[in-house]
């Protein structure tokens, strides 16, 4: 335990307090500009659930995570799987696709404004130069393209870290059983599906579970691109706790909206950790 101190010590100041602490506000009403905590229970979870924009936004979340999670897991596999050829400039190819990932979201935020803008985005500036459109396409503007754009650009953020750790599984194969399935089996498809997956799956799984945690708990791409509209459009459960505590300065009610997605964020990991089979990882 001395041993262990160390490093429990700053994990309790830095995690578990601020933890607590938000469970307590959500069981308080802590507004900035009224004095006073009074304690009120579960009134403030009730609120929320009962409030015009939880709907919108608890839907708009879990098809942004059904959308977007499967996408970077397919995609980045492909990836991947691309990158594991010999070709000359492999290595640049591969720090560009890594690109995405030591940038900011805020900042991979304004790279997709840039590409969607409807007046002076290159998306349309292209298609336009393609004789495609003749005017311009509200990317941004429009309820539906919003959602699609967002998502573009969350999976764009997402890719390289399932790039990385996929190659990092890829490598761990032996490499007699890839010679062995590249004579008995003429067809890529077949020999990945085969023989390549199953020693890889368990690394999918964990992939799937991460980013539908990361595309749930969603926040800074989706504020600086849209900041939840066209009206409700792409407003996320994440992106209300951020509105409720720091647009409404009702802080009971944004830890409220926290822990909502925290019991979420669980069932959703539960869910995906019961459907799997019981020998994905090996346990016998």
């Amino acid at each position: 335990m001395l041993w262990l101190l160390p490093a429990l010590l700053p994990v309790a100041l830095m995690t578990l307090y601020p933890v607590a602490y938000a469970l307590w506000t959500s069981l308080h009403s802590v507004m900035l500009l009224f004095p006073g905590e009074p304690f009120v229970g579960l009134d403030n979870y009730a609120r929320v659930i009962q409030s015009n924009y939880f709907q919108d936004a608890l839907a708009n979340s879990l098809a942004f995570t059904a959308a977007a999670a499967p996408l970077v897991v397919v995609l980045g596999t492909l990836m991947a799987l691309f990158l594991r050829r010999r070709f000359f400039g492999v290595q640049v190819v591969r720090s560009i696709v890594l690109l995405p990932w030591v940038l900011p979201g805020a900042i991979s935020a304004v790279l997709w404004i840039w590409v969607f803008h409807p007046s002076f985005g290159v998306l349309n500036g292209l298609l336009r130069n393609l004789h495609l459109i003749e005017g311009s396409i509200g990317w941004l503007t429009s309820p539906r393209l919003a959602f699609v754009s967002v998502v573009v650009a969350h999976v764009w953020t997402q890719i390289p870290f399932t790039v990385v750790l996929v190659m990092a599984a890829l490598a761990a194969i032996n490499p007699e059983t890839l010679e062995a399935a590249a004579i008995d089996c003429k067809s890529s498809w077949r020999r990945f599906w085969y023989v390549i997956f199953p020693e890889i799956k368990a690394m999918i799984v964990v992939l799937i579970v991460y980013n539908a945690l990361t595309a749930f708990t969603s926040y800074d791409l989706v504020y600086a691109m849209t900041g939840g509209g066209p009206g409700t459009a792409t407003t996320l459960l994440s992106f209300q706790i951020w509105r409720e505590s720091f647009s409404m300065y009702d802080f009971g009610a944004g830890s409220a909206v926290a822990f909502i997605v925290v019991l979420i964020s669980a069932v959703l990991i539960l869910a995906i950790t019961r459907a799997l089979p019981s020998d994905l990882f090996g346990s016998e």
